[in-house]
């Protein structure tokens, strides 16, 4: 008998993922490779479209600055992860709109 693969039970809000986009707000899954279990964090970054994902970049002749915030929770798995970006979506639009 073979397994049936867990599918992905997220349904991306778009509304909240455009809102993001619009106000330069990259979110994004990182991999955890010291603990070599395949563990990842979710990392926002604030002004990350701007700067193209740097920590500085010079746009119209002025520095951009943007910072990136990990999660404080662990996932076991990608797709644990993958799950909760709408989720994250959702928290910086209802903080930050």
């Amino acid at each position: 008998m073979k397994k049936e693969k867990k599918q992905s039970s997220m349904v991306l809000d778009f509304e909240n993922f455009k809102w993001c986009i619009e106000n330069d707000f990259q979110v994004y899954l990182v991999p955890l490779l010291t603990t070599g279990n395949g563990a990842y964090k979710i990392a926002v970054r604030r002004r990350g479209i701007t700067t193209d994902g740097l920590d500085y970049k010079e746009v119209n002749g002025r520095k951009r600055y943007s910072k990136e915030t990990l999660s404080e929770k662990t996932f076991k798995n990608i797709s644990d992860a993958t799950d909760y970006v709408n989720c994250i979506y959702k928290l910086l639009r209802q903080k930050y709109g």
